[in-house]
């Protein structure tokens, strides 16, 4: 295994193919338990972006506890997806999903409190996190928090995403971020019984 396998994001044509065929390792169909620890925490403001929500576990749960939530994602199977899921779960206030670019996020028109990026930072190259950055400045209010959960260098099993060091993922937030938490983590999918080695880190926009 060498170092490319672990560190080449993932072409964003991959993920229509992968829900076409269903082939989605990391759906686990329930909110990511770190996403669960967050809302424990009450570190979450409405309103909230779930950023890449995918088929809209997080997003829905995040709901269910009374915040106002649009889910985001490139992928038009994965959102409806997401809305049949919202509509079985019964909420009474529901997330609103949107089909959205997260590297063109300043087009969305959206003004949120908080953002989770729940295993979507890792798939960008280094030269697109700068568009990722400057669309979440526009998006997100001063003050704001955005919750990234990414895996780590730590998890060297395949297959997956590329692995990010906290230097790594830190160093592409520069004037205008203030990190609030880094914390080591597990990240849950299909692949991996015991999950995955993970970062989950909090930065406030100044």
């Amino acid at each position: 295994m060498n170092e490319r396998d672990l560190n080449t994001a993932v072409p964003s044509d991959e993920f229509f193919v992968r829900y076409e065929k269903g082939d989605l390792p990391w759906q686990i169909d329930r909110p990511q338990p770190e996403v669960l620890r967050l809302i424990e925490e009450r570190k979450f403001e409405s309103p909230i972006l779930d950023l890449g929500c995918g088929s809209g576990d997080n997003a829905i749960e995040l709901a269910r506890r009374g915040y106002r939530v649009l889910g985001m994602d490139l992928v038009p199977e994965a959102l409806r997806m997401a809305r049949e899921k919202a509509v079985k779960a019964g909420l009474v206030q529901p997330p609103e999903f949107l089909v959205g670019d997260a590297l063109r996020l300043q087009e969305s028109g959206v003004e949120v409190e908080t953002v989770l990026d729940c295993a979507l930072f890792h798939v960008f190259e280094d030269e697109e996190r700068p568009a990722y950055v400057r669309g979440l400045e526009e998006v997100l209010s001063p003050g704001g928090r955005l919750h990234i959960l990414s895996f780590s260098e730590l998890e060297t099993r395949q297959p997956g995403p590329r692995r990010l060091s906290r230097e790594s993922i830190v160093g592409a937030f520069g004037k205008g971020w203030s990190l609030e938490e880094a914390v080591r983590c597990r990240y849950w999918d299909r692949m991996r019984a015991d999950g995955a080695h993970a970062w989950r880190m909090t930065f406030r926009r100044s």
